[in-house]
């Protein structure tokens, strides 16, 4: 938002980029997309991400096993 603030008040894309650690080309696209949508059309997209591997009810049995780890009589595991 510095960096789109910045090119607002006449500074040139490539300092105002500069400043902000990014490329000229993606400040561009993101002064685009804020004029186009406001400060909304800043937030990540996630077309383009494949689709999820785990359905809910798999993550949250792995989720139960990371937090509470493994059963060592219904699994088979000497602790």
């Amino acid at each position: 938002m510095l960096a789109i603030a910045n090119a607002a008040d006449r500074v040139s894309r490539a300092d105002a980029a500069r400043a902000a650690g990014m490329d000229r080309q993606t400040l561009r696209d993101w002064a685009v997309r804020c004029g186009a949508e406001g400060i909304a059309g800043l937030h990540d997209r996630p077309e383009g991400h494949p689709a999820p591997r785990l359905t809910e009810g798999e993550l949250a049995a792995l989720a139960n096993v990371i937090f509470y780890g493994p059963d060592p009589e219904k699994d088979g595991i000497s602790t």
